[in-house]
């Protein structure tokens, strides 16, 4: 029974669905450039430190007109 029992919660670990947070902010221009705002409740689950990390951005962009661009943010710790 006690067997079972651990064979089901490892089930539940291994089957689990990733917690996924989203949140769609808004762009802001201010003549130069756009600035888009880090929810603070992602910025706090990642642990931003806003005075070492940076972002690099980077552009996909497909040699096919038929496909679309993608652009993806990494988080860089410093």
């Amino acid at each position: 029974m006690e067997d079972e029992k651990k064979i089901e919660e490892i089930k539940d670990l291994l089957t689990a669905e990733p917690e996924e947070l989203k949140k769609e902010v808004s762009i802001v221009f201010d003549g130069k450039q756009y600035t888009i705002r880090v929810p603070k409740n992602l910025a706090e689950k990642i642990a931003i430190n806003p005075k070492e990390d940076k972002f690099l951005f980077r552009l996909n962009i497909p040699s096919k007109h038929d496909r679309d661009m993608r652009l993806t943010a990494e988080l860089i710790r410093n």
